[in-house]
């Protein structure tokens, strides 16, 4: 076997080493300890340039979370709040829309002999009907109904002009799609005179109740 040397031009007289030759000898313990700190020092520079900035913005984000939860949760109320009053807005639309289309109705079927008086929508409550419920079960859900009440005076007159002229108009106003679709007749009452105009002529009083119907 043929031993291989390396010349070392700058040292003449020495043999260089190899790399894996300079580990080893009486210079090798503080050669590797010396290459072991600068690998140590490479490796912190790398990770101060490197990990640390990131664990530190991870930690900031971290940190804010709690804030960005507490804004989540009032922007989430406020969205809350948002819908509930766009709901009512959109209800009360819908309900002045049924109102225009109720008053339409009224001044165009009611007869020039008939005065409207009052106009009014209530909501009532169901009393419970049936055999009372034994001790210790629950009572039935409250049931409600909606009413719109017609209050009208009309002057009484000889013969029965005053009558047809309040079936006309009732049947007038049960035909319209407006109310058909919405209300059915519950109840109406024909009073007798009670009160007078001012020019002496004795009124008619007329209540008619109107029911909501129930939706499908």
């Amino acid at each position: 076997m043929t031993p291989r040397f390396q010349i070392d031009l700058l040292h003449p007289g020495r043999v260089a080493q190899t790399w894996q030759e300079w580990f080893v000898g009486p210079q090798g313990r503080r050669r590797l300890a010396l290459f072991s700190a600068v690998a140590a020092g490479v490796l912190l520079l790398v990770l101060i340039g490197g990990i640390l900035p990131t664990y530190w913005r991870l930690s900031s984000d971290l940190r804010q979370l709690p804030r960005l939860q507490k804004d989540l949760a009032a922007s989430e109320a406020d969205l809350t709040l948002l819908r509930t009053n766009i709901q009512a807005l959109t209800n009360e639309a819908k309900r002045q829309v049924r109102w225009a289309e109720l008053l339409n109705t009224f001044s165009s079927q009611i007869p020039p002999t008939i005065k409207l008086q009052k106009l009014e929508a209530v909501r009532v409550t169901v009393a419970p009907t049936g055999p009372p419920r034994p001790a210790g079960q629950p009572a039935p859900a409250v049931a409600s109904e909606e009413l719109l009440r017609i209050d009208a005076v009309t002057p009484v007159r000889p013969g029965s002009p005053p009558l047809l002229e309040i079936a006309q108009f009732m049947a007038g106003l049960m035909r319209d799609p407006a109310v058909n679709r919405r209300f059915q007749l519950k109840s109406w009452e024909i009073k007798p005179p009670a009160a007078s105009a001012p020019d002496g002529t004795q009124l008619l009083h007329i209540a008619i109740t109107l029911q909501e119907k129930s939706s499908p």
